[in-house]
């Protein structure tokens, strides 16, 4: 079983996920008509489906090809975005409500279009995601802040956590293999542990019954931490933070549901 097909496996049982997802914020968007987050959330679901369709059908007829800034693109970006508006409305925020945790998302954000470009050597389309990208973060840290999901200490460990990140994605370019290698497995292993203490923590909010916008924060903050995984990794690592993604969908929605419902 190649590479490629389990890419279309994964791609494919995402798609049917958000089309049942689709269908499902449909319907409660025409019990709650007034609600602006579950119309984001409509349009999030649509897009990513649309986008997920159009690697699908690519992917199938012109195998082992890489694919233009298309389409695919242009969706993602609004997916992204939508993201963000739905995280938005769901957790309103003032524009200096996070200023320290703005300035970290800013620089966060950049480093990572410097990464990507490296990668790819694709200026316009790594710039024109990279924005896109950043505001999501903004969106998030702002959302972490008003809900305090997280402590000081946290935020301290977060910021250096993320320039471990960013400092180890740039010496994979100084060394070659195996230290190469070493650190490129280092880096995997920060990217899961921030995956997991997402989970950690959504779980924690769970139990407690936290309200509804305290889960929402920490739901699409961990989408924001898998997307930087996403951007990050390839072949089976991409695979698992893809697999990952789709589950954060189902929980996201869960959430948006359970904030329509108390509005």
């Amino acid at each position: 079983m190649t590479f490629e097909f389990l890419d279309i496996i994964s791609a494919l049982l995402q798609t049917v996920v958000l089309g049942l997802l689709l269908f499902l914020t449909i319907r409660l968007l025409l019990r709650n008509k007034e609600s602006v987050t579950v119309v984001f959330m409509c349009f999030c679901f649509a897009l990513c489906f649309f986008s997920d369709l159009y690697w699908v059908v690519y992917d199938i007829l012109r195998p082992d090809t890489r694919m233009p800034f298309a389409a695919n693109e242009f969706g993602e970006a609004g997916l992204l975005l939508m993201i963000a508006a739905t995280l938005n409305s769901a957790v309103p925020h003032g524009s200096r409500v996070a200023l320290k945790q703005t300035m970290g998302a800013v620089i966060f954000g950049a480093c990572n279009v410097a990464l990507w470009i490296a990668w790819s050597g694709e200026w316009v389309q790594d710039i024109l995601i990279g924005l896109v990208v950043t505001w999501l973060i903004y969106s998030a840290v702002c959302s972490l802040k008003v809900t305090r999901v997280l402590s000081k200490f946290e935020w301290i460990l977060l910021g250096v956590y993320c320039a471990l990140l960013i400092a180890g994605q740039t010496l994979t370019f100084v060394f070659d293999d195996p230290v190469k290698s070493a650190i490129d497995t280092g880096c995997y292993v920060l990217l899961i542990l921030g995956i997991v203490y997402f989970l950690i923590k959504l779980c924690i909010s769970f139990c407690k019954r936290e309200p509804s916008k305290k889960l929402t924060s920490i739901i699409i903050s961990a989408m924001v931490w898998d997307s930087v995984c996403l951007y990050m990794s390839a072949d089976m690592m991409y695979r698992i933070f893809l697999n990952v993604e789709t589950v954060l969908f189902v929980l996201m929605y869960l959430a948006v549901r359970k904030v329509a419902s108390e509005s």
